[in-house]
């Protein structure tokens, strides 16, 4: 009973510290209402990390278990924690700790408090990955590519710490679609960032913040892949997962997807759904992107 308050207390610290963190490096990015206390929540939900390995599970049309993964940009560890208690997955994360204040340290707290090993995430980039060739056989990323400083040096690295016949999941926002999660608002494709920082200045948010994107589009993640292409097969870029969502509003409100369910509600309500599906999968709305690809050779 003790040991239980305590980690009880440890937690309430650890989603404390997460909050703080999360102030400092997304206010004025966020709507000014934002609750940073439940983002920081999010942040290291066990439920929503569920979700990301079911999805995982599903793309790859198989069991995860006994299977050595690595997540590019581990953040505050909780996806690295959840594939090994709740899928079996022998995983591991790389996470910088630089660009997001507190991810490093708060994940290796993490850690320590769900009695996992504190090497199960080591510090270094994703353009750097600190591990030998053809070490994994699932190498995994969510909602990262768009923060790094060199995206084809980072799927270069993806690719030989994979294993021949190993998979690589990368879930990125798409900024050729119509919507930008990060200050979670309407967005037009291809948008050039000057426009877009005079529109976030416009309605009073910090256009400082788009100068640190990657503005990751179908074409431009293709044209980073290119050099790869006698040795990998690209499964997909998730636009059935996409065009699910939007048919069936089947996906969870995490961060600002609240805001973007109720703007897909208005499609359905003006019976827009299959017009919008068939233009989004010839134009490359889908969002985010989930590239699926085997290392062949």
């Amino acid at each position: 009973m003790v040991a239980d308050s305590r980690r009880a207390i440890g937690w309430d610290e650890l989603i404390g510290n997460v909050e703080r963190c999360c102030i400092e490096s997304f206010r004025g990015v966020f709507p000014p209402s934002t609750d940073y206390r439940t983002v920081a929540e999010e942040f290291v939900s066990e439920a929503r990390c569920t979700e990301q390995g079911e999805l995982l599970a599903r793309l790859l049309a198989g069991p995860l278990a006994g299977k050595r993964l690595l997540e590019v940009g581990s953040g505050y560890g909780m996806f690295v924690a959840t594939a090994r208690r709740k899928f079996g997955l022998e995983a591991f994360g790389v996470e910088p700790g630089e660009q997001f204040l507190g991810t490093f340290d708060l994940s290796q707290r993490l850690l320590r408090m769900l009695d996992l090993p504190s090497d199960a995430i080591v510090k270094g980039k994703g353009e750097a990955i600190p591990y030998p060739d053809e070490h994994f056989d699932i190498v995994y990323s969510s909602n990262v590519l768009e923060h790094v400083a060199e995206p084809a040096q980072v799927l270069a690295e993806s690719l030989r710490v994979l294993r021949t016949g190993g998979h690589l999941v990368f879930v990125v926002p798409n900024f050729g679609s119509w919507w930008e999660g990060h200050y979670g608002v309407l967005f037009p494709p291809h948008c050039p960032k000057w426009l877009f920082k005079a529109m976030m200045r416009a309605i009073g948010r910090d256009p400082a913040f788009v100068d640190t994107l990657q503005f990751v589009t179908y074409g431009r993640l293709r044209a980073w892949l290119a050099p790869h292409a006698g040795r990998i097969s690209v499964l997909g870029y998730g636009a059935e997962v996409w065009e699910e969502r939007v048919r069936s509003l089947a996906f969870s409100e995490w961060a600002s997807l609240g805001a973007l369910k109720r703007i897909v509600r208005w499609v359905h309500r003006l019976r827009l759904v299959t017009p919008v599906v068939w233009l989004g999968r010839r134009l490359h709305w889908e969002t985010p992107l989930i590239l699926v690809a085997r290392k062949t050779a």
